[in-house]
């Protein structure tokens, strides 16, 4: 009965330390993978996707994808994925629906006025922006922590919420 006990124990041991060293080395390869950085940056794909379509961005969102990194950028009436490493258009397709898509001219507040004051509460890069309701809901990457920053696009006013990224 011992043997089976201390034989479990061993097992246990062995699957958890395998396991915990398999997770170190997934990790380290994910950090060893060249070009998972953007090395274009957010406004340049704003700029890119803006002169492809003659229309004016609501969102975009940086994706790190198997192949690298990939802004997703909704316009009005677009959606376009710009590749973050080439600047090459991967997707470009027409909406047909813009019944939900959001009014960018109807606050004051601008895009890139509401990064700055997101960017003075928060660390980081941003990876996402979207104008939904009357506000820009703001997603900033710092390290392990991921921020929702909400800014008003009437009064500029940021409120910040913090949850850490998982791993």
């Amino acid at each position: 009965m011992k043997k089976r006990t201390i034989a479990g124990v061993v097992l246990a041991l062995g699957l958890v330390s395998g396991g915990a060293v398999w997770g170190v080395q997934t990790n380290k390869i994910q950090a060893e993978v060249p070009g998972l950085a953007a090395k274009l940056t957010m406004d340049e794909a704003k700029a890119i996707a803006e002169k492809e379509t003659g229309s004016v961005v609501e969102g975009i969102d940086l994706d790190r994808t198997i192949t690298g990194p990939v802004y997703e950028v909704d316009l009005d009436g677009y959606d376009v994925d710009i590749d973050g490493s080439t600047g090459d258009i991967l997707k470009n397709e027409r909406e047909d629906d813009d019944d939900d898509s959001p009014d960018t001219t109807s606050v004051p507040v601008t895009q890139e006025e509401a990064i700055s004051e997101a960017l003075k509460k928060v660390k980081g890069e941003v990876t996402e922006i979207e104008l939904d309701d009357g506000h820009y809901e703001i997603e900033i990457r710092h390290g392990k922590t991921e921020s929702d920053v909400l800014v008003n696009g009437t009064t500029g006013e940021v409120i910040v919420e913090t949850t850490d990224l998982d791993d």
